[in-house]
């Protein structure tokens, strides 16, 4: 995992017209709060230019050339994710590249901090507002585990939470859930 790691931050830092990026998914969740087990690497990316052949051009070809087998996911008008690079490295570690459509996501991304992961290797990772956020719209079981995990043992910001799930629209699910935990 760490060599797949490095090698996604090479390639990223040499792509020209990425505004940004942030580790979601069980990587990030283990930097707020004891980590569960992952076998895979998830991006959150904000690669303004969302027209496929542009995406091949400038992000799949650079992995695809860096040993990664890459595809171009590209989702229908009412999915949330509209474009996803599925990835799996010369390793055999799975990598995730989700590219934001939203502006709300373009703010996860702003908002989040660089975290050493690895010994010398830091990589932006997505605030535990951020990923609650997140973990609520993608509405797996473990995706609601992970929320109960970082609203219970993360020191979050309560009213940037709820900003936020209202600019997602999952606020209602997040009252739900807070309330459940008496945490409203």
């Amino acid at each position: 995992m760490e060599k797949t790691i490095k090698k996604i931050i090479a390639i990223l830092e040499k792509v020209e017209g990425i505004k940004g990026y942030a580790l979601i998914g069980g990587l990030a969740i283990g930097g707020w709060v004891s980590p569960r087990t992952t076998r895979d690497v998830d991006l959150l990316m904000n690669f303004p230019q969302l027209e496929p052949r542009l995406i091949e051009d400038k992000l799949l070809n650079p992995l695809k050339e860096a040993g990664f087998v890459s595809t171009l996911q590209v989702g229908d008008l009412e999915d949330d994710i509209k474009f996803c690079i599925k990835s799996v490295s010369p390793d055999g570690i799975p990598v995730d590249i989700i590219l934001v459509a939203k502006k709300w996501e373009e703010e996860i991304i702003v908002d989040s901090i660089p975290i050493e992961i690895l010994e010398g290797v830091a990589i932006p990772v997505v605030k535990p507002e951020g990923l609650v956020i997140l973990k609520l719209k993608a509405g797996s079981f473990q995706d609601i585990a992970d929320v109960v995990k970082l609203l219970i043992e993360t020191d979050y910001n309560h009213e940037k939470i709820i900003t936020m799930a209202k600019k997602a629209r999952v606020d209602r699910k997040l009252k739900i859930l807070m309330e459940k935990l008496g945490l409203l």
